[in-house]
């Protein structure tokens, strides 16, 4: 069994997350589309929000066969984390996030301040 230990951020940053996300999906633009990943970014005055998916087209390089994959995921020490939000508020990053189908997240960074409610009234 694998502790998990959870910040007591960890509630305000996924529910910050799961506001912004929407709103990033609805109104940003995409910017990159192409190797493994998919970025949308929502830009204003005060604020950047990139959200970021896994984008599935194999690179001329990369073996497609099951095996291969596999052979890759059992290399790494802890699972994939392929969708992540970077938030930056007035130049500062604020937080960023990553997080994967099956529920798993890392609240890589959160910044806690007035921003928070800002971010929530957009």
């Amino acid at each position: 069994m694998t502790l998990r230990l959870v910040s007591s951020g960890d509630g305000p940053a996924l529910a910050l997350r799961d506001h912004l996300l929407p709103l990033v999906r609805e109104r940003g633009i995409l910017e990159v589309q192409s190797g493994a990943v998919r970025l949308v970014a929502l830009r204003t005055a005060a604020w950047t929000v990139e959200h970021w998916t896994p984008f599935n087209d194999l690179s001329p390089g990369e073996a497609s066969s099951p095996g291969y994959r596999h052979a890759l995921e059992h290399q790494r020490t802890r699972p994939d984390l392929p969708y992540g939000l970077d938030v930056w508020h007035t130049g500062a990053k604020v937080l960023s996030v990553l997080w994967a189908d099956d529920g798993a997240f890392e609240v890589v960074h959160f910044a806690r301040g007035p921003w928070e409610a800002e971010a929530l009234a957009l």
